[in-house]
Order: structure tokens, then sequence, then C-alpha cells
């Protein structure tokens, strides 16, 4: 009689070492990447590529690890699973960091500070400042707005928190700590 908990342990074994949730078999919406026009993959110098459907965001974005349900065509619109985790719109995604906005949930892909990758200065007196954080490509040759529509970046993608505008259209990142 020993057996059958026996038998039934053993039955259970493989889901117990199994992934705890099914989401290692659902494509991670930020895995979709912008390609350029031979279909590679557009990366910076780094090799940090930049997501198709998620939205650029400094390093610390707020977390959500869970499932979204996403209708995908030139942007992507994702809503929460049912409360049993199904989807009855559109296809099925993992989303790592994200939050439910107006009831969509907007997917971020985290770029590094650019201060803290010594990308910022003091902002000169009269620079014209920018209304929000915004993604830089910056390099030796300075930095400059990331354009989605033609991504290319001799430098490293990073997210500056306080934008200014330089003479000659160039952007400068202030340090405001």
């Amino acid at each position: 009689m020993k057996i059958k908990p026996l038998l039934g342990l053993l039955t259970l074994l493989p889901l117990l070492l199994a992934p705890s949730s099914s989401w290692a078999s659902l494509p991670d919406l930020c895995d979709d990447l912008r390609l350029n026009e031979v279909g590679a993959p557009i990366t910076d110098s780094v090799g940090t590529p930049l997501a198709r459907f998620c939205e650029l965001t400094g390093p610390t974005p707020p977390l959500w690890a869970d499932h979204v349900c996403c209708a995908i065509g030139s942007a992507a619109t994702c809503i929460p699973t049912d409360v049993h985790g199904r989807c009855d719109f559109g296809a099925k995604f993992w989303c790592d960091y994200g939050e439910l906005i107006g009831g969509e949930v907007t997917c971020y892909q985290p770029l590094p500070d650019a201060c803290a990758e010594g990308f910022c200065d003091v902002a000169p007196p009269g620079g014209g400042g920018q209304a929000a954080p915004t993604p830089l490509c910056c390099g030796a040759g300075g930095c400059y707005e990331v354009d989605l529509d033609s991504p290319a970046c001799n430098g490293y993608y990073i997210m500056c928190e306080s934008p200014y505008t330089i003479e000659g259209g160039g952007v400068g990142c202030a340090d405001d700590d």
C-alpha cells in the first residue's frame, strides 16, 4: 500500500521540476525588435537592441512580471489577462516591466541612466529644457534623441531624465542631483 503514495509522488515530480509558470514558453513582448532594412536587429555600439512594442524607459521601471493580452499591428495594444490568466483579446505575451494605465498595460524596455553612464553635465543658462525623460544615443560626438523611425546609434542607448536642447541641434543631459 506504500506504492500508491510513491507513484503519486513520481507522477507529480515532473510537474514540481517544471517551471512554476508557463511564461517561459510564451514570447516576451520586448523580444520583438526593431530591424534594419536587411532584417537584422538595430543595436547600439555595445549590442543593445530596441524593442518594437515596448516603451523605452529609465533603469528602474515598475515591475509587471506577468502575462498580457496584446493585439499587434503597427503598435501593440495590451491589457491584463483575466482572473484565470486567459486572453479574450489578442495573443498572450510575457511582460517583465510595465504598468496599467487607463485600462491598458504599457510594457517597458529599461535603458541605462545617462548620468550613471557619464553623459550628464550642468545645463547651461537658457538651455531649452525638454518636457519629459528622453531616450538618447550618446557617443564621442555628443548626444541626440533616438529617432524610432531610424534608430541607428553609433554610441550608447541611454535614458536622460533631464534633457535640454543645445545649439546645433544636439541634446544635453542635466545632472539634477
